[in-house]
């Protein structure tokens, strides 16, 4: 009787579908975050300042048609650059993308060696925020105004 109801069970399963894969190999229940898309004036600029100040990883677009740059920010996360906007905006500093760096000292060094002006929280040329949690911040506007917080929140 007993093997009877283990093999009803298992013909249960085999013809409804239902897994038996339980090691947790199943979708997330919440969203995760793919790319961020900016729309830029000047491509070239842009690409050069996110590759070469804020050091994001290049990465391959598919389209290949001179109008996107792409960068690695995360396992499965990017940032896309998309030229064609008419002119740079003015944006609030509540709206920024923030990425972490390793070494807030050579970060700033590198800014002021590009003449790259930057600022505190509060808006004070120059100055660095210190968090509660002992985070150091600061922000900074790409070419197109887009408001950036880069900190030294390494995790």
């Amino acid at each position: 009787m007993k093997n009877f109801l283990l093999s009803g069970c298992f013909l249960i399963i085999a013809l409804t579908g239902i897994s038996t894969n339980m090691n947790g190999q199943t979708k997330k229940a919440y969203a995760s975050l793919n790319h961020i898309a900016l729309y830029v004036v000047n491509l070239e600029r842009s690409t050069a300042f996110y590759r070469d100040i804020i050091q994001l990883e290049p990465i391959p677009e598919p389209f290949k048609d001179g109008r996107h740059s792409w960068f690695k920010v995360g396992a499965h996360s990017q940032v896309h650059l998309i030229s064609g906007a008419q002119a740079a905006g003015s944006h609030d500093k509540n709206t920024h993308l923030c990425f972490s760096i390793p070494d807030m000292t050579a970060f700033v060094a590198m800014l002021q060696q590009h003449r790259i002006s930057y600022e505190d929280w509060p808006g004070k040329p120059n100055a660095i925020t210190k968090r509660v949690d002992g985070v150091q911040q600061i922000y900074l506007k790409d070419p197109d105004g887009y408001w950036l917080e880069i900190n030294d929140d390494t995790y």
